[in-house]
């Protein structure tokens, strides 16, 4: 008996390990199961103007989740699939984990199946569902890379399944169809370097937003902000001079874990605009760990590295220690010759100049910056490049706020044979 049951034993581990991996889907089923429950995400201003583009989840009946960075400064939006297009308002929105749950009414789209708290696991292969640059239910592949954060709650997601611009607030799904996260952004130039937000935080939003409007409406009247967007508090002024942002916490306070700066990056030669986020993972000592290590500065705003180049010519030109220096002057000049960390690694000959303080406006907030003009060359890496590649006049600008430590607005333009770039980065809030 007992041979006859050791004789059987492969049998039945081969008959198991079968089972487990039918439960795994193909990508072309998975596709057909998944796709009607991600939707395209518009939003418009008050004059009906679009504004940006987005994805969404159908977590629920009449429910979806997508990034509240995508329903910025909205004054309404729309939720859309092929030829058909419901309006929609928010409903719990989570800007410090940058998810808002949205309602739809006479909504029939299925929810997709949640994956079970605890699950991801780096190496698995994942799925990613959305809209990237408009062209909507786009499916990519790719394995989760890393699980990034603290140990004490739910990580970010880290993959390699592509995301782009149009992406945020669509579905990252396992094998078997189940949603593991919301795609929220990407490292841009900076490889497959993807992130989304844990399925275990869906469970937490509604609760999060309530006690945040909670916390919101006990605020003095002189502090409260107004509806400024469709998805977020607006920034107001207070007469006192102590400039406050969302959620009513001063723009100029300590950034702290789970705040984002979030950036907007023009493409000057196309027009084409997009969102770049820098999520506070941690604050050690004296230096603030940005998007799961790919940026590293120190709470003065000197940068410790780049290895994640999000802020495209911003990161990838950045010279050791930032586009800033401590203790700035007007007039003030020096001479930078470095090659970058991170990019194409061609050395820079850069002169940098520090003009006379400016005001500029800042999430409703207006600053004294200080614009440090910038100019030089770039060269090639290599020795045998060809001369039309070799060199690149390299002219930028870059506006430093004592108040808040940092860049708000960076422009940098070069041309390198017939390929030219001219980009520009702005703050544009500071979530918290």
């Amino acid at each position: 008996m007992k041979a006859t049951w050791l004789r059987a034993m492969p049998l039945f581990l081969a008959a198991a390990s079968a089972a487990g991996a039918a439960m795994a889907l193909e990508p072309d089923v998975l596709f057909s199961k998944v796709s009607a429950s991600v939707w395209a995400v518009r939003t418009f201003d008050a004059q009906e103007r679009p504004l940006r583009a987005g994805s969404a989840v159908v977590i629920a009946p009449g429910r979806l989740v997508t990034n509240c960075h995508v329903l910025a400064e909205a004054a309404s939006f729309v939720v859309k699939q092929d030829n058909v297009t419901y309006g929609a308002t928010p409903e719990f929105p989570d800007p410090a984990r940058d998810l808002c749950q949205i309602k739809v009414a006479n909504f029939a789209a299925p929810p997709v199946a949640l994956a079970p708290a605890g699950s991801a696991r780096v190496g698995q292969r994942v799925y990613a569902i959305g809209n990237p640059r408009g062209l909507e239910n786009t499916l990519s592949e790719g394995i989760l890379s890393g699980l990034r954060g603290g140990e004490t709650e739910a990580r970010l997601l880290q993959t390699t399944a592509a995301i782009s611009a149009g992406s945020s607030g669509g579905g990252l799904f396992d094998a078997e169809g189940r949603l593991l996260g919301i795609t929220s952004f990407a490292a841009r130039d900076g490889g497959s370097l993807n992130f989304a937000m844990p399925v275990e935080f869906l469970h937490e939003l509604p609760a999060r937003a309530k006690a945040a409007l909670a916390a919101r409406a006990s605020e003095p009247a002189s502090t409260a902000g107004t509806a400024g967007t469709a998805g977020t508090p607006a920034s107001t002024s207070t007469t006192a001079g102590r400039s406050e942002g969302a959620g009513g916490v001063a723009l100029t306070e300590p950034l702290r874990r789970g705040d984002a700066l979030e950036y907007a990056r023009t493409d000057k030669l196309t027009g084409s605009r997009s969102t770049v986020i820098y999520r506070v993972d941690r604050v050690t000592g004296d230096e603030i760990v940005f998007n799961g290590g790919g940026k590293v500065e120190r709470t003065d705003g000197q940068v410790v590295s780049v290895t994640s180049p999000a802020g495209g010519v911003f990161d990838q030109s950045s010279p050791p220690g930032g586009w800033a220096r401590q203790n700035l002057v007007p007039g003030m000049r020096w001479q930078v010759d470095y090659t970058p960390a991170t990019g194409e690694r061609q050395r820079h000959d850069l002169a940098a100049t520090v003009g006379r303080p400016e005001p500029m406006r800042v999430d409703g907030t207006e600053l004294q910056v200080l614009r440090i003009g910038y100019e030089g060359w770039i060269y090639a890496s290599s020795a045998s490049a060809p001369l039309a590649s070799a060199t690149s006049r390299f002219q930028g600008a870059a506006w430093y706020s004592p108040e808040l430590r940092r860049i708000v607005r960076f422009e940098g333009a070069f041309q390198r044979g017939i390929s030219s770039s001219n980009e520009s980065l702005e703050l544009v809030r500071i979530q918290r």
